[in-house]
């Protein structure tokens, strides 16, 4: 059901524009891998999450008591919830780790992958609006736009490069109790935007 929803989703934006579907999409991946985890019944160690979704636990217990419609909603916004910091010392690897990535490492290094290129791709479309929408600093966004998908999967494997929410916890509150239309939700974002380093 979940996959039929986030499917509808998609055929549903495509009328938008390329990089508010590529938005969109981040956004409801990125929701249900949490809202998943969330709803999971294995007891994961506190600092795992911690880890690996830093800032997040209100989130979390938020989407512990969603459905699925629900998350789809939280997710339904123009504007991108989640961020990642990045920065000019970010390189691809010299050589394959020598260990096999954990089920969390795994799918961190896949979301942080997918988030790198819709950057990249964004600011190679239009650099100044690629910035704007991401909040990339220049010399990051300079940084990252000569790096093609091999290299990009290579930089995704940093277990520093984590996705936080840069909506707040207010956000996801109101975006979860109120009946906001897509845009609405866009504004309150805006509006209620966090910076990329208050979790650190």
């Amino acid at each position: 059901m979940m996959t039929a929803q986030m499917e509808g989703a998609t055929k549903g934006s495509l009328h938008v524009p390329t990089y508010e579907r590529a938005v969109r999409a981040e956004n409801v991946k990125a929701m249900f891998r949490r809202w998943r985890i969330a709803q999971s019944t294995e007891l994961v160690d506190q600092r795992v999450i911690a880890r690996w979704f830093p800032g997040q636990r209100n989130l979390l217990e938020l989407l512990a008591v969603l459905a699925e419609e629900e998350v789809m909603k939280l997710a339904d916004c123009s504007l991108p919830l989640f961020s990642l910091l990045i920065h000019p010392s970010l390189m691809p690897a010299t050589s394959a780790p020598l260990v096999q990535p954990g089920e969390f490492e795994a799918a961190n290094r896949h979301e942080a992958f997918m988030a790198l290129a819709s950057r990249v791709d964004s600011i190679k479309t239009s650099f100044a609006e690629g910035c704007v929408l991401y909040d990339l600093a220049l010399p990051d966004a300079v940084h990252i736009r000569r790096f093609g998908p091999h290299e990009l999967w290579d930089i995704a494997a940093n277990p520093g490069l984590v996705m936080f929410p840069v909506a707040s916890d207010h956000y996801f509150e109101v975006a979860a109790t109120r009946d906001l239309s897509s845009s609405q939700k866009s504004q309150l974002m805006t509006m209620s935007k966090r910076s990329k380093n208050s979790i650190h």
